[in-house]
This record gives structure tokens, sequence and C-alpha cells, in this order.
């Protein structure tokens, strides 16, 4: 049994020696044309040693390799009363893990952020604060600023069929939640840190510090949501490096709508995704 050890050993330092350095460059489409080692038949080790030594030695060396996690990047969009409330575009960023995969089916979980505000109204607001006619204590003017934030936590149904192309499609729907928090901030423009009234003596605030001017935020109003939610997903994959571990973008637009008791809100993205 020891010499029988020795010598597979040594057969399979041999077959790695000897295997050509390009043989794992197949760079096939997220281990579509690779077995598992669960799935197939078991080895007869007596019977075929040969066959034995060179399964070992491909999956010692040249193990198949599933692109499981996938990382988004690209603007979100907001349409519908979203819009009508003046959320501007502003920053997505996205991970996404595939839990199952059956042949071209698989069940994704994704974890987003959208990053919203009104962006133009805000640096008007600015602008205005920044030439506000500030002598001594309060400048009579009040500015806003308006901000809006989203986190949506979807399970999808993918269909992303497998192959050696260096281009696949990929589409995606599935039931999730949406943290949605949006708040609108007023302000006082003054001349800094002191004590200030507006234009009531009764009730005085006390700014922060400024530099050419304080900003006492004294109205803020928020509104946070958990709602339930759907995603729906489109985009076209494409093989941007070779190997046995490629490097793949997916080039993929998103529409994520959500319900709270007044009217649903939509939001829609487009990204870069990348998987290696």
């Amino acid at each position: 049994m020891r010499r029988i050890s020795l010598v597979t050993l040594i057969a399979l330092a041999l077959a790695a020696a000897v295997a050509p350095a390009g043989a794992s460059d197949s760079g096939t489409n997220e281990a579509a044309t690779k077995t598992s080692i669960v799935d197939r038949p078991p080895m007869d080790v007596g019977a075929d040693q040969t066959n034995t030594i060179a399964r070992i030695r491909e999956d010692l060396m040249d193990a198949p390799h599933s692109n499981n996690w996938w990382f988004d990047a690209g603007v979100s969009y907001p349409t519908g009363t979203l819009k009508d409330n003046n959320v501007d575009p502003g920053m997505l960023l996205r991970v996404n893990h595939q839990i199952w995969r059956g042949g071209s089916f698989g069940i994704v979980g994704s974890l987003g952020a959208y990053f919203g505000k009104d962006s133009y109204f805000n640096d008007a607001q600015e602008e205005i604060a920044f030439n506000a006619p500030v002598s001594s204590g309060y400048s009579g003017v009040d500015i806003q600023s308006k901000y809006y934030n989203a986190v949506p936590a979807m399970l999808m149904m993918q269909f992303a069929p497998l192959g050696e192309s260096s281009i696949h499609p990929v589409i995606a729907l599935g039931p999730g939640v949406v943290w949605a928090h949006s708040d609108v901030v007023t302000s006082a423009v003054n001349n800094g840190v002191g004590t200030v009234s507006l234009l009531n003596p009764l009730v005085p605030i006390v700014p922060g510090p400024g530099s050419p001017q304080g900003i006492s935020p004294y109205g803020i109003r928020t509104r946070t949501t958990f709602s339930p939610a759907w995603e729906a997903k489109v985009g076209l994959g494409f093989r941007m490096t070779s190997g046995p571990q490629p490097l793949w973008m997916r080039l993929i637009a998103t529409g994520t709508t959500y319900y709270n008791h007044t009217a649903p809100r939509t939001l829609l993205g487009f990204a870069a995704s990348f998987s290696h």
C-alpha cells in the first residue's frame, strides 16, 4: 500500500509537470462546462488509475471557478413621486451574491444603497447663505437643505445562460424591502457664535460656529419608511480577461419600486457590475 501511494504521488507530480501551461486557459463562463466534484459519479481507483490521477490533477490545479459575487457602481434616477419631491439623481452602490444555481437559473440576494439629494436647490440655498448681508445677529435669511437615502434588500430569481460565449444576458426579478430616509433642514443665517433671536426675543437660539457667517438649523423634518418592494434587473455581461478565473463586467439597468400609504416610489438604476 505504501508503494502504491508513492507511485501515485510521483505520477501526480509528472502529470502536473507535463501539463500544457495553457490547458486551463479555457475562459469558460462561470465554470459552465466543468462538472462539480460533488455531482459527478465516484471514481474507480482500482480499474482506471490513469484517469483517476488525471482527475485529481485537474481538481488540484484547475479547480472549477464560479462567479458568485458581483459588485455594482453607478447612478440612481428617481421617477414619479420621488421626482415630484425634487429628489435628484445620485450614486448607486450594490453587492450581489448568487446563493443557488441550477443551470441557467439561480437565486440572487442583493443589498444596495442609493444616495440622492436636491443638489441644484441645495447649491442655490448655499449661495444665498454666502451672500446674505450679515452685520450683527440674525440676517433675516433662512435656507433649506434636502437629502434622501434608500437601502434596498432583495431576493431575486435570475436567468443567466451559461456557456463558452464571452457575452451573456442576465434577467432577474424578485421581492424585497426598502429602508428610505429623507429630511428637510431649515437653517437661519447669522454672524457666527452667539445668542440671537428669530424676530422674537422670547425664543432665542444659539447658532453654531461659522466662518463668514453661521448656519443654525432650527427646523428639521424627517421621514423614514420601511416598505415592501420589488426589483427587476436586465443586463448584458462581457468577459474582460481570459484564464480559468476571468474578470467579468455587466452593464445593467434596474427598477426598484417600494410602497407606503401614499404612493409607490420608483428608483431606476444604471450601473457597471464586476466579478472575478
